[in-house]
C-alpha cells in the first residue's frame, strides 16, 4: 500500500526496536482487566478496585521514572534486559495467587519495573531516528505497539475467565522475548557516560553551572529542573495526562458497564475485542492520519483528538446495541492517534541529549498518571452514578480539555508570528 511507504529507509535498528514494542503489545494482557480481574474474581468494590488501579499507574510512574533515569546514566540496553527479566519474574509469581488479594503487591512490583522498559525502547529510536524521518520512526514505533495489542487484549479476554493464571505466564514469556531481541540484535548507540563523566556532571549540578545545550553539565540535574526550562513540554506533559483520565473510562468503566450486561465471560470476550477494533484501526490509521499530525502542531492535533474523544465517550451512555459500541471505537480512536502519534517527535524535539530518556519516560508517567487518576475518579463516581450520568461527565470534560488544547495551540502559533521560540 502507498501510505506504507513513508517507513521504508528508516534505520535497521528502528525495526528491531519496533518487532520489540510488537512483542511486548502482544504480551500486554493483565493490565487492561484489572478491574474485572480485581472485581470480579479477587472480590473488591468498584471503589476498591479504583484505589487498586491508582496504585498500579503509581507503580507505572516511578517505574517510568527511575527506568528513564537508570538508562540515561548506565546505557539503555543493559538496564531494559534487567528491569525485563525481574519483570517477567513477579509476573510468574503473580501466575499462583491471581484469585487473591496478593496479586495486588505483586501487580505494584511487576508493573514498576515493567514500565520502566517503555522509555527506554522510545529513547533508543530517539538516538537512531535522527533527521527528518524522526516522525516516521516515532510513528512506526506506535504502530507496532497497537498492532501487537490487537492481540494480547483479545487473548487475555478468552483466557480471563477460566485460564487466569496464563494471562500472567504469557506476559513474562513475550515481555522476555521481547528483551532477548534487544539485547541480541541493537547495538548501544547512545554513548553511556563514564563514571568520571557522571561526576563532572554532579559538580557541575552543585556549582549550579548547567546550561540547556551542554549535555555533560546537565546530566544530573533534575526532570524537573529541566522541565521548567522547556515549559511548552511540561504542559504538555500536564496536558497529556489529563486527557489519558479522561480515555481511562474505556479501560475501567467499559468492562463493568460489559460484565452487568453479559456477565463475566463475556464481558471479558467483548471487553478484549473493543481493544481489538481499537488497534487495528490505529494500525490502519496511522499511517493515514500520520500525514496531518506532521504539518499540524501537536495542541491541533491534541484539540481535535478531545473533541473525537467527548464524542465517542459520550455515545457509550446512551447506546444499547452491541455493534454501536464498536463503531463508537472508530470515533475515539482516531482521536488516541491524533493526539499519541506526534507525542514522541515533540517530546524528542524538545529534549536535551543529557534527558532524552528521562523526557521520554515523562510520555510514559503523563499515561501512568492518567490511568491512575481515572480509574480512582470513575470508581468514586460509579457508587452514586449510572454509566449514563458518569459518560456524559467525561465527554463534557472532554469538551473543555478540546477547547484549552486549541487556546494553548492559537496562542503557540502567536508566539511564531512574532518570531518567538516555541
Amino acid at each position: 500500500m502507498n501510505y506504507l511507504s513513508q517507513f521504508r529507509g528508516l534505520p535497521k535498528q528502528v525495526y528491531i526496536l519496533c518487532l520489540v514494542r510488537w512483542i511486548t503489545g502482544m504480551g500486554s494482557l493483565v493490565f487492561t482487566f484489572s478491574s474485572l480481574i480485581l472485581t470480579g474474581l479477587v472480590g473488591l468494590s468498584t471503589s476498591q478496585a479504583g484505589f487498586v488501579a491508582m496504585c498500579y499507574a503509581a507503580a507505572n510512574v516511578a517505574g517510568a521514572i527511575v527506568g528513564g533515569k537508570m538508562a540515561d546514566y548506565y546505557g539503555r540496553k543493559r538496564i531494559y534486559f534487567w528491569f525485563t527479566v525481574v519483570t517477567c519474574v513477579f509476573y510468574v509469581i503473580a501466575s499462583f495467587y491471581c484469585t487473591t488479594i496478593l496479586i495486588v503487591p505483586l501487580s505494584i512490583c511487576a508493573f514498576f519495573f515493567g514500565s520502566g522498559c517503555y522509555p527506554i525502547v522510545s529513547a533508543m529510536v530517539a538516538d537512531s531516528a535522527k533527521g527528518p524521518k524522526s516522525p516516521e520512526c516515532f510513528s512506526l514505533l506506535y504502530l507496532c505497539h497497537n498492532l501487537g495489542f490487537a492481540v494480547g487484549p483479545a487473548l487475555g479476554g478468552a483466557l480471563l475467565a477460566d485460564h487466569l493464571p496464563w494471562v500472567y505466564r504469557i506476559q513474562a514469556g513475550m515481555f522476555l522475548l521481547g528483551a532477548v531481541i534487544l539485547f541480541l540484535c541493537t547495538e548501544e548507540v547512545y554513548k553511556v557516560p563514564t563514571k568520571e563523566e557522571r561526576m563532572a556532571a554532579k559538580v557541575k549540578r552543585n556549582a549550579a553551572r548547567f546550561t540547556m545545550d551542554d549535555p555533560e553539565s546537565t546530566l544530573h540535574v533534575s526532570t524537573l529542573q529541566m522541565l521548567l526550562q522547556t515549559k511548552i513540554l511540561l504542559i504538555f506533559i500536564v496536558t497529556l495526562a489529563i486527557a489519558t483520565t479522561l480515555y481511562c473510562g474505556i479501560g475501567f468503566i467499559l468492562p463493568l458497564q460489559f460484565k452487568d450486561s453479559f456477565g463475566l465471560a463475556a464481558g471479558g470476550i467483548y471487553g478484549g475485542r473493543i481493544w481489538t477494533v481499537n488497534a487495528l484501526m490505529v494500525v490502519f490509521g496511522t499511517p493515514v492520519i500520520m500525514k496531518y499530525t506532521k504539518s499540524h502542531h501537536q495542541f491541533n492535533c491534541m484539540a481535535l483528538g478531545c473533541l473525537l474523544y467527548c464524542i465517542g465517550f459520550g455515545a457509550y451512555g446512551y447506546i444499547k446495541a452491541l455493534p454501536l459500541f464498536f463503531v463508537s471505537v472508530v470515533i475515539w480512536s482516531i482521536g488516541e492517534i491524533l493526539i499519541s502519534t506526534g507525542a514522541g517527535v515533540f517530546i524528542a524535539e524538545h529534549s536535551p541529549a543529557s534527558h532524552v530518556a528521562r523526557f521520554q519516560s515523562q510520555y510514559d508517567m503523563a499515561r501512568s498518571v492518567g490511568r491512575g487518576v481515572g480509574p480512582l475518579i470513575f470508581g468514586a463516581l460509579l457508587s452514586s452514578l449510572n454509566y449514563r450520568q458518569v459518560w456524559t461527565l467525561d465527554a463534557a470534560a472532554c469538551i473543555v480539555m478540546a477547547a484549552y488544547c486549541w487556546y494553548i495551540f492559537k496562542k503557540e502559533m502567536a508566539k511564531k508570528a512574532r518570531g518567538e521560540k516555541i
